[in-house]
């Protein structure tokens, strides 16, 4: 265990944005990392994708293990803390990561996909499995993005590889709007997403629900109506959790004391975080860290 939080940035052996590689070539790949171990817990800086073509393994994902099966596809978002299983020697498929600016660029901040809930992992399940897409499926998609990865001519090659993980994309986000809660307005969609980045980058400074919807330009009741409409908690709630998530990312995949960690996540005294987190774990911080 680390003393500080391992946060692996986006490495590609290519000039590309994109790395497509099979299952059994990613595994290859992390054996032999020197820097980090890919089979404890760390943070990723960027986004990541598993399409399950044949057999199973499981991974793991903040906190809890994603069985993935054949035409299983999980996805990862930047800042999640997560980690491989060596039964992953077992499985066959395709593993896509990401440039996280280049993704959020081409993606997230283009007016030409529409991806709310996709990678929305205080919303949705980071997994798809087969049944929940019915007759379609990602593994054409992801066998043509392989391909192309490793054609010789790279003449075009980015936007090759861009069209087609947007169809990729788009499929996951048809199927989540399918499951997803009737009636949620686009634009709520669009406040919340706001809302959530927001929360990433200043839970630190403050947990104060009004000056986020302050802060969004809108009344704390609407804040408040759109994240319990979304996610069945309250925004005081909701922030609560993500606080919550945060410490325990610490705890399990640091060596931090209690005190170091406290500041870190932007409480004045460790006191009042441990308070905190027993109030909202039913467990002291150690008696968490213990059991991992």
């Amino acid at each position: 265990m680390t003393k500080s939080l391992t946060k692996i940035k986006f490495k590609s052996q290519r000039e590309f944005d994109i790395e497509v590689m099979t299952l059994s070539e990613t595994y290859k790949k992390l054996s032999g990392i020197k820097d980090h171990n890919p089979f404890s817990a760390h943070k990723i800086q960027f986004y990541f994708i598993t399409v399950v073509t044949k057999g199973s393994y499981s991974h793991y994902v903040d906190f809890k293990f994603y069985d993935l099966k054949a035409g299983s596809v999980l996805f990862i978002a930047k800042n999640q803390m997560h980690y491989f299983t060596e039964n992953m020697k077992q499985a066959e498929g395709f593993c896509i990561v990401l440039n996280s600016e280049y993704f959020e660029k081409n993606f997230f901040l283009s007016k030409n996909a529409n991806l709310n809930r996709l990678y929305n992992y205080h919303l949705e399940s980071p997994v798809i499995h087969q049944e929940d897409i019915g007759e379609d499926n990602f593994v054409g998609v992801a066998k043509k993005l392989y391909s192309e990865y490793n054609f010789p001519n790279n003449f075009l090659k980015s936007d090759m590889l861009r069209a087609l993980l947007q169809v990729l994309l788009l499929k996951a986000e048809r199927t989540k709007e399918k499951k997803s809660i009737s009636g949620v307005k686009t634009q709520w969609l669009d406040t919340f997403s706001a809302f959530k980045n927001m929360l990433q980058k200043e839970y630190v400074v403050t947990r104060s629900s009004r000056t986020y919807a302050s802060k969004l330009f809108i009344s704390y009741k609407l804040l408040n109506d759109i994240v319990k409409k979304l996610t069945g908690k309250t925004v005081k709630a909701f922030i609560d959790d993500f606080v919550t998530v945060e410490i325990k990312r610490y705890l399990v995949s640091t060596s931090l004391s209690i005190k170091e960690i406290s500041y870190k996540v932007g409480f004045d005294e460790p006191a009042n975080m441990i308070k905190f987190f027993k109030k909202n774990t039913h467990k002291t911080p150690l008696q968490f860290r213990s059991q991992f």
